[in-house]
């Protein structure tokens, strides 16, 4: 049956490929039972569909008559019966196939929806939650969101319902899908581990590529770029184990994304390449197009124009010979861009006219504003302000009506810096105040960064002073915020092109030992004899340090020892600690997922509760370890106020800085080591303050020691205190334990560990510093 799955994100097809269709053919000519013939032609249907949709629907339309013929025979068996009804709903799915292809959508929704209830009455599960999967993505299409969300959901129900954990396992990844281009990625992440682990679970390699591959999405769209490429990496191996050419050619395409945005060209030039290679063999043209068009836009930012305009032009003829009306429009933009900074505005212009035409054409109302927005980019650098502001109006207009926050806040920017440069400074102040207003929202760093330097600008030219210093003060921080990330990429960066040597080094020692195997062969032989005489001199090396080093090896042995103890008694300190903590919180999480859910607060309930999970899983697999990457604990820690500060109806904000020089994956902490002291700060600090407070946790490094700080703004510590002040018997339980684990710790690294408390005008810092460990 021709399945679809491939609902938001990745197609899920779990049907082998059939036969060729020379073979179908002749199958179809001589069969003589009606069954057979009618499977070889939804077999042939299957195959030809993707390529000739037309032809399907007849095949289809002659199959549906001859099964409906075969049913009104006399004489027909009830086993014969139910055969025949399950060859019409699989029919009826292929023939909505191609009106889904056609843009007949309603047709195919009925098609699917009578499959469905085919499949349902004969007891065919797995068909019917098909057919609910399809319905799910034609609903998503047509915009029927809470339909589309019912539909995964009964589907998933089916197949744990009929105990098919593969079927399950797609089930979960295309919830994960659907909920990341919702704007939920950790409900997102939440499913996409679930379709992971299943997979892994009965050791489903292409289930686990299509998993890894989402997951990696994932964590590309939410900025995680090194746990993004790990995820990507693992689903290339599974890929090329599989010999799945398609879906390889993908995660290659995606790899070279990640080596793009990092900023190392030579490896995103790489992959792409290699995509594009794989894509021309398989014969997928609109994907090569796509490959060839990133390759041209990596040329662009290189300044390689001429290599650049070659490689859109060959991707502008795939996308018109293939009809990709889409492709096209974009591809005039990127060449637009090109003449653009060849200094030819008048074919630059020609183009992004181009683009705009084919987008109005095609009625894609996010293609139409990014074209809209080129010509109008274009329009203001050669200095056509009036004329640009007239087409940054309209991509406005368009972002407003598909809500599309992070363009309108970008297009209400642009609109505010022409108005400056024409002197305009009131109407530029009030666009680039609801510029920033939006960004604030998404928390945008880079667009607050540009919407306060207008702001500054066109307030200072009223003479309001005090306002532009604010906004002056404001853009600096989201400077320094952005500088902060570039940093963060940076080191991302460093690490990533080393990981991308070591594999080219490896390529390039495979290929000489193929080129040169017979030299090798010779190298091999006279290694292994000059390692035979190596080990006969180490051996004897080795028994005289035995005869003579029996007591060293003894008090060796007695460190190893007490090294293990030590390292036994913090990992059950941990497990104490985590015990400890858990039944209250438990408990008040628990408390506030029954109160939305009383109160039909689904969104609220459901994202709580997908943080609880995402918190508990990470506390779990974090106990398991005395030390974890710095990472993986601040996300724990976030998670955490996350939660508290939902509870406590926003009563208090966070912060968390982290000095930009510490490589957070590689440095190493105790799990949890932090936590009692920002729950401390939150139950007996925030919790008692009238009005709103504020907890910051900064992470620094002094020589050789890592100093965390946990300072909020509460009520403080009673004079004298040691703790906070309540709860005296559980705080100073809490951290005892702290304080003993931080002294184990400093005796395995061979430094000072510890914390101290100071009371401030307004609340109190803890200070915790531990020696600098790295993996």
């Amino acid at each position: 049956m021709l399945t679809l799955l491939f609902s938001l994100g990745v197609c899920a097809s779990q049907a082998q490929r059939p036969p060729a269709i020379d073979s179908l053919k002749r199958v179809i000519t001589a069969a003589q039972a009606d069954t057979t013939k009618l499977a070889a032609m939804l077999a042939l249907s299957e195959l030809i569909y993707p390529m000739d949709p037309d032809t399907n629907l007849v095949i289809c339309r002659d199959a549906f008559r001859r099964i409906e013929y075969a049913l009104k025979k006399v004489g027909v068996t009830p086993k014969e019966r139910k055969v025949f009804l399950v060859l019409k709903a699989k029919t009826l799915n292929n023939m909505a196939a191609s009106y889904y292809t056609f843009g007949q959508l309603d047709s195919a929704l009925i098609l699917f929806q009578q499959a469905e209830r085919i499949h349902a009455t004969n007891g065919e599960t797995a068909g019917a939650a098909d057919a609910i999967i399809n319905q799910g993505l034609l609903y998503g299409i047509m915009g029927k969101h809470a339909e589309q969300r019912r539909c995964l959901f009964k589907a998933l129900e089916v197949y744990q319902r009929a105990k098919d954990p593969s079927s399950t396992g797609y089930a979960l990844n295309n919830i994960g899908n659907y909920y990341g281009e919702h704007g939920l990625p950790d409900s997102a992440l939440t499913y996409l581990d679930s379709s992971l682990q299943t997979f892994t679970r009965i050791t489903d390699q292409r289930g686990m590529a299509s998993s890894l591959l989402n997951i990696g999405m994932n964590y590309k769209d939410r900025g995680r770029t090194a746990e993004a490429l790990e995820r990507f990496l693992r689903c290339e191996k599974i890929f090329e184990r599989l010999g799945d050419k398609t879906g390889l050619a993908t995660c290659l395409n995606n790899i070279a994304t990640i080596y793009r945005d990092q900023g190392i060209p030579s490896e995103a030039l790489e992959y792409l390449h290699r995509a594009l290679d794989m894509n021309t063999a398989l014969g997928d043209r609109l994907s090569a197009a796509n490959n060839r068009m990133n390759i041209g836009s990596l040329l662009d930012d290189h300044g390689e124009l001429d290599l650049a305009l070659e490689e859109f032009n060959k991707s502008l003829a795939i996308y018109t010979e293939i009809g990709d009306r889409s492709g096209e429009a974009l591809v005039h933009g990127h060449i637009g861009n090109v003449w653009k900074n060849k200094g030819d505005r008048k074919k630059a212009l020609e183009h992004f006219l181009i683009g705009m035409k084919i987008s109005h054409e095609v009625e894609r109302p996010e293609e139409i504003s990014t074209a809209t927005y080129k010509l109008g980019h274009f329009l203001e650098d050669i200095g056509e302000l009036d004329t640009a502001l007239v087409y940054y109006n309209k991509c406005l207009a368009i972002d407003e009506r598909i809500k599309d926050r992070e363009s309108e806040a970008f297009a209400l920017y642009s609109i505010a810096a022409v108005k400056l440069k024409q002197g305009k400074a009131v109407e530029a102040e009030d666009f680039a105040e609801r510029s920033l207003a939006v960004a604030r929202e998404l928390g945008f760093p880079l667009n607050i960064m540009r919407a306060t330097q207008v702001l500054n600008e066109a307030l200072a030219k009223q003479g309001k002073w005090g306002r532009a210093l604010e906004m002056l003060e404001l853009h600096e921080q989201m400077k320094d915020s952005v500088q902060s990330a570039e940093n963060a990429k940076k080191t991302v960066r460093l690490q990533m092109r080393y990981t991308f040597e070591k594999e080219q080094l490896a390529d390039s020692l495979a290929h000489v030992a193929e080129m040169g195997e017979l030299e090798n062969e010779k190298r091999i032989a006279t290694l292994e004899g000059e390692q035979a005489r190596n080990r006969t001199w180490a051996f004897g090396f080795v028994g005289l340090l035995l005869l003579g080093g029996g007591g060293a090896v003894y008090r060796l042995d007695r460190r190893r020892r007490q090294e293990k103890f030590e390292r036994d008694a913090a990992r059950l300190q941990t497990q104490i600690l985590r015990t400890q903590m858990n039944p209250h919180f438990i408990f008040n999480a628990l408390n506030s997922i029954n109160n939305y859910v009383q109160t039909s607060e689904r969104d609220l309930a459901s994202g709580f509760l997908t943080k609880f999970a995402r918190l508990m899983r990470l506390v779990l697999e974090n106990s398991r370890h005395t030390e974890v990457p710095l990472a993986q604990d601040l996300e724990a820690l976030r998670l955490y106020m996350d939660l508290e500060r939902a509870r406590m109806n926003e009563k208090f904000d966070y912060t968390v800085d982290v000095d930009p020089t510490i490589d957070q994956e590689i440095t190493l902490v105790p799990p949890l080591v932090v936590q009692p002291f920002v729950e401390n700060a939150i139950w007996h600090g925030i919790s008692r303050k009238e009005g709103k407070g504020h907890i910051k946790l900064s992470v620094y490094c002094e020589d050789t020691r890592l100093i965390m700080t946990i300072e909020d703004d509460g009520v403080g510590r009673q004079p004298g205190s040691t703790s906070p002040p309540e709860s005296p018997t559980k705080t100073s339980l809490g951290t005892a334990i702290t304080r003993d684990r931080l002294t184990l710790l400093g005796k395995q690294r061979g430094g000072d560990a510890g914390f101290r408390f100071t009371d401030l005008e307004q609340g109190t810092r803890v200070v915790v510093e531990i020696p600098v460990l790295v993996a």
